[in-house]
């Protein structure tokens, strides 16, 4: 005689935007010291149009067939900024975030630095 298990009901699934993980990712770019701000406008490049992704926030957003989160970050430096230390910071900061928020796994974070903000002279 086997046993049977009992699966527990569900009450539905649950679905997050593909704007709701990339301003979670923004957010938690811009906390790391050295980035001056996202830079939705390199974001949005003529592939948006081909492969039918868009970018918010200035973040790209893909998730796999397994579920795994593929984020490309586009973000502007401070001129003080040691790029590759912000680069690695905002990686772990953005992984640590959506992997906490969304309890879902993040498989890549690429960042792109696409201009650095100089102070302004009078």
């Amino acid at each position: 005689m086997s046993e049977l298990e009992e699966e527990e009901p569900t009450q539905g699934g649950v679905r997050v935007a593909n704007e709701v993980i990339a301003s979670i990712a923004a957010m938690a770019a811009c906390e790391v010291d050295g980035v001056a701000e996202m830079d939705e406008a390199n974001a949005r490049h003529f592939g948006d149009w081909l492969s039918r992704q868009s970018a918010h926030r200035g973040v790209r957003v893909r998730v796999d067939a397994e579920r795994a989160i593929h984020l490309e970050v586009f973000l502007q430096v401070k001129s003080t900024a040691v790029v590759p230390g912000v680069a690695e910071r905002v990686q772990a900061n953005v992984v640590e975030a959506v992997e906490r928020m969304l309890g879902l796994e993040v498989a890549a974070v690429d960042v792109f630095v696409s201009s650095v903000a100089f102070p302004a002279t009078a």
